[in-house]
């Protein structure tokens, strides 16, 4: 197996867990188990277990907005676009426990703040952007420029994530938030469009 596809399931395993164990309690022990491979091939790869686990946290965070950039993508108007992006933000209640673990991680580990400001710039540069789009075709209702909704979006959904990180990932508690989130941002939006 190549170096990065071994370094690649090491940071998939070590994700998985830190969203079961949080940042303090993950032992290396545990991500060589899960992983399949022993302690000193990780330690190959990150010298230490913050190494690791501050990789891992830089990793998901860059994922995490590459899936919002591709849940804009995917979507065939700016209104629906909108739509994907709130809908898309609280769904997946392991990326909520590791994005809250990561902005935790990140008031201890300064090395991480700018990785969580990155990722907030990228949501409030792709939400922007779609706000901006739909403003301009009509399919979201004009109530204050689009740069400072966004940020009172990413706020909103910031709550929401933390509410979904502590929650449980039950479907009709997943179904419950996510309702919630949509009439809150409708609020927000001045309009019932995300109900629609």
């Amino acid at each position: 197996m190549l170096a990065g596809q071994r370094r690649a399931e090491i940071l998939n395993a070590a994700e998985k867990l830190l969203a079961i164990h949080g940042f303090d309690a993950l032992r290396l022990r545990d991500v060589s188990e899960a992983a399949g491979v022993s302690i000193g091939l990780i330690q190959h790869h990150f010298a230490t277990r913050d190494d690791l686990l501050l990789e891992t946290m830089r990793v998901a965070s860059r994922c995490r907005a590459q899936q919002w950039s591709d849940l804009a993508r995917s979507a065939p108007s700016p209104g629906a676009r909108v739509r994907a992006l709130i809908e898309g933000a609280i769904g997946d209640h392991h990326r909520c426990i590791i994005w809250i673990e990561t902005c935790a991680a990140a008031t201890r580990h300064p090395e991480l703040l700018e990785d969580v400001r990155q990722t907030q710039q990228a949501w409030h540069s792709t939400i922007t952007a779609a706000l901006t789009d739909a403003l301009r075709d009509d399919s979201v209702p004009a109530h204050g420029s689009p740069s400072d909704t966004a940020e009172l979006l990413i706020r909103l959904i910031d709550g929401f994530i933390l509410d979904a990180a502590v929650g449980t990932p039950d479907p009709a508690d997943i179904e419950r938030r996510l309702a919630q989130l949509k009439e809150a941002a409708n609020r927000i939006l001045g309009g019932r469009w995300l109900t629609a």
